[in-house]
């Protein structure tokens, strides 16, 4: 194995001390009055050295979060209860996704008399904790991703939030994302397609050519087959029941349903070959390990990294954990049911939004326009491997110091086959009901007959919902 990871690099460290001591003043843990510890418990605590603890708590000085006394220590200031404070609702996700502790820290640097606080949502039921903290007057500012917003305006709560102006150097298909009746609700602050991730080194091993744009599903099929003979591991991985892999595959064939000669609808042979193409892909356990019910993007990571397996479905934003390795990988653009098919893949947007109802609704607004500026798009680009929303500084050249896959700028060339899953046409809730289905399906406790059977029933009750609207 040629990486190491787990340790976080020196300036993560120090990122987290600043970011741990500032949170823990703006949200009261450390009143004003109150001592920090001393330098060499923080150089302990953080493994950092006393020169780089000092460093961290300068910047806490500049953001008049504390004041340091000679031959005493470091105060927290008297008048940081005076300041605006933005509770901004999150993914836990953001800081490895884009860098949100940095951006929080820049923001404070620009805007000293306002401090973000960021409270971290149920990764599992985001959107109904964010409604729900909304309502309590919570949030003043708050992150969703394309389909939690796509969740929101179906269940009517996209007016939470308060519509805001188009910025026109933000990527069009970007913004799409958060689009309802016709009022922009949230800026982008990073997207990403759905991709096929792979180990060069290990096709380099097994005498195979790199997976390229006519690939299709049994062309990988083949090649993670090979791949698993010759390295005796298994060659390929992701979460099969997560709503943003599975419906890769139902983008492709499009879900319809037919009559089958008798009263009853069935799925289209289209839509029934593609679930069958990702069922032979899942259920074969040469290539594919054996999955445990879940929704963790986390162990598909750590399979690849660890070299467990030779080939990915992930997003942009999961690059980020390969940024400071020396895995040698790449991307190319996710295989087509058939080979004379259209290439589709999945977009995922991340957005920020202001709260209707927030208190401190021009502090708000500022962050979320600092988020999609000039100054923050710059951060995501120079310090990730996640695309920026803002598509000058997107594509700009940088010094990079990072490892970014040679094929980063790929996703240029792919505008044409990004789908959010609404182009589906049918409504998370409908598409939690296929995920159901889909694992009582690759658990054996349904068999296809009935699968078919069950979802042309969801199918066809949405369309008989959508006829009465």
């Amino acid at each position: 194995m040629n990486n190491k990871s787990g340790r976080h690099s020196f300036r993560e460290r120090l990122d987290h001390m600043v970011g741990k001591i500032r949170t823990d003043i703006l949200s009261g843990v450390l009143q004003p009055g109150a001592y920090l510890p001393a330098e060499s418990m923080l150089a302990k605590q953080f493994e950092l050295s006393n020169k780089s603890v000092r460093r961290g708590l300068d910047v806490l000085v500049q953001e008049g979060l504390i004041v340091k006394i000679d031959r005493v220590g470091s105060k927290v200031m008297e008048s940081v209860q005076e300041r605006i404070r933005i509770h901004f609702g999150c993914s836990a996700s953001l800081s490895k996704d884009f860098l949100l502790d940095d951006l929080i820290g820049e923001f404070h640097r620009l805007h000293p008399g306002i401090h973000i606080l960021p409270l971290a949502l149920n990764d599992f039921d985001h959107v109904n904790s964010a409604v729900e903290m909304i309502n309590n007057g919570m949030l003043d500012a708050v992150s969703l991703n394309s389909t939690q917003f796509q969740e929101m305006a179906e269940n009517g709560s996209a007016e939470l939030l308060e519509s805001l102006d188009p910025d026109p150097e933000l990527y069009p298909i970007a913004t799409e994302a958060f689009y309802h009746e016709e009022q922009l609700y949230a800026y982008p602050i990073s997207f990403s397609p759905v991709v096929l991730c792979y180990n060069k080194a290990h096709f380099r091993e097994a005498d195979l050519p790199e997976p390229d744009s006519y690939w299709t599903w049994d062309d990988l099929i083949e090649a993670a087959r090979q791949l698993a003979e010759k390295r005796g591991r298994h060659a390929i991985y992701f979460v099969p029941a997560s709503e943003n892999r599975y419906s890769v595959f139902l983008l492709q064939s499009g879900i319809q349903t037919v009559a089958d000669g008798t009263e009853h609808r069935t799925l289209s042979p289209e839509t029934a070959n593609s679930l069958s193409v990702y069922s032979r892909l899942v259920n074969n356990h040469q290539i594919f390990p054996k999955y445990l019910a879940g929704n963790h993007e986390d162990e598909t990571i750590s399979l690849f990294v660890q070299e467990q397996v030779s080939m990915i479905l992930t997003t942009f934003f999961n690059l980020n954990e390969f940024k400071a390795l020396t895995l040698d990988y790449d991307l190319a653009p996710l295989p087509r049911l058939k080979t004379k098919d259209p290439q589709k893949t999945l977009l995922v947007t991340i957005g920020a939004a202001v709260v209707g109802n927030s208190r401190q609704k021009e502090a708000a607004r500022q962050f979320v326009n600092f988020l999609a500026s000039v100054e923050a798009q710059k951060i995501i680009r120079e310090r990730t491997v996640s695309i920026p929303a803002r598509k000058r500084i997107a594509e700009m050249s940088t010094a990079d110091h990072l490892n970014r896959p040679s094929r980063y700028l790929m996703y240029r060339e792919l505008f044409p086959t990004f789908s959010y899953l609404k182009d589906l046409g049918l409504p998370i809730a409908v598409l939690k009901s296929f995920r159901k289905l889909l694992n009582a399906y690759w658990s054996k406790m349904i068999d296809e007959e009935t699968l078919h059977e069950e979802l042309s029933l969801l199918i066809s009750e949405q369309d008989a919902a959508d006829q009465k609207v």
